[in-house]
């Protein structure tokens, strides 16, 4: 069964958070992928923490998961012996239940429905857009048997169930002796199900026979396919645990490792699955080996603002004078808007029962365990419990030694955090600030509320937003458009105040602050101006070697951040630490569109509200328009050729005229000249121009 992407409404973002999330992705645009922070969950406690694998539901969840901010999912996959296929219910649910009808004539309720604006530009395949162990799932959650649980009854049992929409802490959990309704029979049971859906009841677990891997990859393609646009694209990251299924005679025991010929076969694979649907949308290992192997061809070879920034890989060169690198990722904007990918798949844990599979097949596909997470061990919520874990160290600023390549939290046996069942506990969303600030991704591994994230999001959505390391709450304040008392018009630059725990807020750009300069392009080297200035002369205020800049990543934004600590202005009643520094972030453009580069930097996705649906519509041609101008200079060149008897020639017998041929540059410039003003798109056709002036001082050479 497939499933859509529909959050409910209480999971989108409201004023400032679609701001917030573009800005923060947009400023960490050219960060190797590996060294930026993202929110994490694990899809077990958080979606099915009860037991209950229903397709509906679980499309509920993960949609709901998706908007309020979670990039990177860890998802529990088991493979079926019996039906031959990939699910998300721990056990293997029979192909056929004898004299499966219920006795439940009502109808069933209806379930709930889900019911600052930028012009986004729609993110196109092959075209460049210039823009920015066991068998039970890892919740920690352990269910009593009574008995052996050998007993196999296939007599059918109707039960009620709980309607999702009345679902509360009490009324759908496990007894103390198991099971969905207080008994554990090892039986397999067909109960009511409110959406007109098989529902079987197998143990402690009810699922739907259609709740496979292709409902998450269907409604991970719709989600990708809604987003893949410059406002809302951002990248996923799916960790795969690899289990096998239980049988239904003993859902809560270990199973036996399948039958060599149970096991997948070559058409059974895992990356099948997503690469049947998802296949023009994921980033492999081995588009990552074809990129390392030759940097000239492929990061180097891209725009500017979409090369993945040098300082965080090694490279080589070779005799050739070919650029590689053993180490080095791309960055979210060469993978969303040059490759036009938007996920990466990764192998987690893997049950001893499966470690007979095919792993070679997927090879290609699926990077292998620990490439795309590299955990650290937490034993606490404070900073101070956090000091062994974090990457953030004072007392240098080598990369080497804050190396925090995909590095994901991981709690120890000292971490107890409790989640209340009325109230977000602070030192649960301390972890999550404090985590990011390090350089972790928080990966969330609780049901919290003791409520999955359909029934109530609220409590993942907090989590969510305190991940955020670049704006402080409530900024940037002019991001609703509501008038806030300031001048609209210098009310758009960005100050780093420690008092606010480092985050960022929005100043008057007229305002005299120090300014942060970034030494030697250095990630983590950072100094202040030795006297305060306004927003426009901050670059020229930077000392020698250094340059005004943003933090790009949480890291960063750290170490910047420790500067404060000691440095104190000469005059003791003008203290730094109690006012804040600029940072290279404005809004001067266009309000709303953060970017960097100076207070003449450009917003890249619209100039004024009359020129957003034009935008819209005609962006989506350019392809179509260069196409025609392509047609066109061949055209001119060959009339040229014609004529070439007739004409003055440029050059003497040996050469060959160009003269049409420059008209036709000449013309392709006009063209980026009208894109530009019409659509308010500043990089349409930069690098075509910067193609064509090389080609013609080639030509002029000859």
């Amino acid at each position: 069964m497939t499933q859509s992407y529909n959050p409910d409404n209480s999971s989108l973002p409201t004023p400032p958070w679609g701001t917030v999330y573009l800005s923060q992705r947009d400023v960490a645009a050219q960060v190797p992928i590996n060294y930026v922070t993202q929110p994490g969950v694990v899809l077990a406690p958080a979606c099915f923490a009860h037991g209950r694998y229903q397709d509906k539901e679980a499309g509920d969840c993960i949609s709901n998961l998706l908007a309020v901010g979670y990039r990177r999912f860890v998802v529990d996959v088991y493979w079926d012996s019996g039906r031959q296929d990939w699910g998300l219910c721990p056990v293997s649910i029979p192909k056929s239940i004898p004299n499966n009808s219920t006795s439940s004539t009502s109808s069933p309720p209806t379930p709930p429905v889900s019911s600052e604006t930028l012009s986004s530009v729609q993110l196109q395949t092959g075209v460049e857009l210039t823009t920015t162990k066991g068998n039970t799932p890892s919740t920690g959650l352990t269910t009593a048997v009574t008995g052996d649980g050998s007993s196999a009854s296939t007599t059918l049992q109707v039960r009620s169930v709980p309607s999702p929409t009345n679902v509360t802490s009490s009324s759908i959990e496990f007894s103390a002796t198991g099971g969905l309704n207080g008994t554990v029979q090892p039986s397999v049971s067909m109960i009511p199900n409110f959406y007109n859906e098989p529902f079987y009841e197998i143990g402690p677990y009810a699922c739907t026979p259609t709740i496979t891997l292709s409902l998450l990859t269907s409604l991970l393609l719709d989600y990708v396919e809604k987003t893949q646009n410059t406002l809302e694209a951002h990248m996923i990251y799916l960790i795969l645990n690899l289990h096998a299924a239980a049988s239904a005679s003993s859902p809560t025991k270990s199973p036996p490792a399948p039958a060599v010929s149970n096991l997948p076969d070559s058409s059974d694979l895992l990356s099948l699955v997503f690469d049947a649907s998802m296949s023009p949308f994921i980033y492999t290992p081995t588009d990552l080996r074809a990129d390392r192997a030759n940097l000239n061809s492929s990061w180097y070879a891209s725009a500017h603002n979409l090369k993945p920034l040098a300082e965080y890989y090694t490279t080589t060169i070779t005799p050739e004078q070919m650029h590689t690198t053993f180490d080095g990722w791309p960055s979210e904007s060469y993978v969303e808007v040059l490759r036009a990918k938007r996920m990466l798949l990764g192998w987690g844990s893997i049950d001893t029962q499966m470690q007979g599979y095919n792993f070679t097949g997927d090879a290609g596909i699926i990077f292998p365990s620990g490439e795309l997470h590299k955990t650290r061990l937490v034993n606490g919520t404070s900073s101070a419990d956090l000091e062994g874990a974090c990457f953030s160290n004072a007392n240098t600023t080598d990369l080497v030694h804050s190396n925090s390549s995909w590095a994901v939290s991981s709690q120890g046996p000292g971490f107890d955090v409790a989640v209340p069942n009325s109230a977000l506990s602070e030192p649960l969303i301390s972890l999550s600030s404090n985590l990011t600030a390090c350089g972790i991704s928080p990966i969330i591994d609780k049901t919290l509320f003791n409520v999955t994230a359909n029934v109530n999001i609220t409590a993942y959505q907090e989590i969510a937003h305190n991940s955020v390391w670049t704006w402080a709450p409530d900024e940037p304040r002019n991001s609703s458009r509501v008038s806030n008392g300031n001048n609209d018009a210098l009310f758009r630059c960005a100050v780093v105040d420690p008092a606010l725990n480092g985050r960022w807020r929005v100043d008057d750009c007229s305002s005299h602050y120090y300014a942060a300069c970034r030494i030697a392009s250095q990630p983590y080297m950072w100094q202040f101006t030795t006297y305060p200035v306004t927003y426009s002369s901050a670059e020229a205020a930077c000392p020698g070697n250094s340059t005004f800049a943003v933090p790009r990543t949480s890291l960063e934004n750290f170490y910047l951040n420790s500067v404060f600590h000691h440095r104190r202005d000469p005059d003791a009643n003008d203290n730094i630490r109690d006012k804040g520094v600029w940072v290279d972030f404005n809004s001067l453009d266009v309000q709303a569109c953060w970017v960097s580069g100076g207070p003449n930097a450009t917003c890249s996705y619209y100039l004024n509200d009359a020129s957003i649906q034009r935008r819209t519509v005609l962006v989506p041609v350019i392809a179509g328009i260069i196409v025609l101008v392509i047609t066109a200079l061949t055209f001119f060149v060959k009339c040229n050729a014609n004529r070439r008897s007739s004409r003055r020639r440029k050059r003497g017998e040996a050469g060959w005229d160009y003269e049409g041929f420059v008209q036709s540059i000449a013309i392709l410039y006009k063209l980026d000249t009208i894109l530009r003003r019409v659509l308010g798109y500043h990089h349409s056709l930069d690098d075509i121009a910067c193609a064509c002036r090389q080609l013609e001082a080639t030509v002029s050479r000859q």
